[in-house]
């Protein structure tokens, strides 16, 4: 084996323990938010915390993962294949946080709930993902898209790239501020224990998002080169 192999294969056994751990951690944040639902499952509340942890964390967070070139898995599908499971995965995900946001906005009294840190970002993340949703058909019909607005398919997958990324942020921070919510505080008494889950929670998040970072940042450096190169030509 050469030397340069044995670096990329040693860089690749890293990230690849890196994903994996990242994974092992995702499930325990939701068996740590789930538990207690699932054990007493208080009718709406119950459903909002669990279809809305689940709609981010696993579901969300493996529709971006599912792009990192060192994922083991999903270098088996080809691209046509990755764009339809993470399409599913994203629909399924959003439509599991519309219903666990439905639930609270119909069963508390109005406004009760835009009052909160937690119930702000997670209306807001919620729009920008159905938006996010919207573009990422647009990705895949941009030929009959672009009839109507006529744009490079490349500015349509950084679009949806951006937003989606930015949905699923703020999805997470409100997943964060939920931990310290009156329900969480109730059930988790320990301060520890909910520091120990934000820090996990925000640490595996951003690795989760860093395909999807250097994916945008490809993006944009194929428009500018390309802007640039017609520049030239002019």
């Amino acid at each position: 084996m050469a030397k340069d192999d044995f670096g990329k294969l040693s860089v690749n056994v890293r990230r690849f323990l890196i994903n994996y751990t990242v994974r092992f951690i995702f499930g325990a944040l939701v068996i740590y938010s789930c538990w207690i639902p699932l054990q007493k499952m208080e009718g709406w509340f119950s459903w909002h915390i669990i279809l809305c942890t689940f709609g981010y964390i696993p579901l969300m967070a493996e529709s971006i993962m599912l792009f990192v070139g060192d994922e083991l898995w999903s270098r088996q599908l080809s691209r046509k294949s990755k764009y339809m499971v993470h399409g599913i995965l994203v629909s399924v995900g959003t439509f599991f946080t519309i219903v666990g946001n439905a639930l609270v906005f119909r069963y508390l009294s109005p406004g009760y709930h835009l009052y909160t840190a937690h119930g702000i970002t997670g209306l807001v993340s919620m729009i920008i993902l159905i938006i996010s949703l919207f573009l990422g058909y647009a990705v895949n019909y941009s030929d009959q898209v672009r009839r109507f607005i006529p744009m490079r398919p490349v500015w349509y997958k950084l679009i949806h790239n951006v937003v989606g990324m930015l949905g699923y942020a703020i999805g997470i921070a409100s997943l964060c501020f939920g931990y310290y919510t009156r329900w969480f505080k109730y059930y988790y008494p320990r301060e520890e224990s909910r520091i120990v889950a934000v820090v996990f929670t925000i640490l595996v998040s951003l690795w989760s998002l860093n395909g999807a970072l250097v994916s945008a940042y490809n993006q944009l450096k194929n428009l500018l080169c390309q802007k640039s190169s017609v520049s030239e030509l002019q």
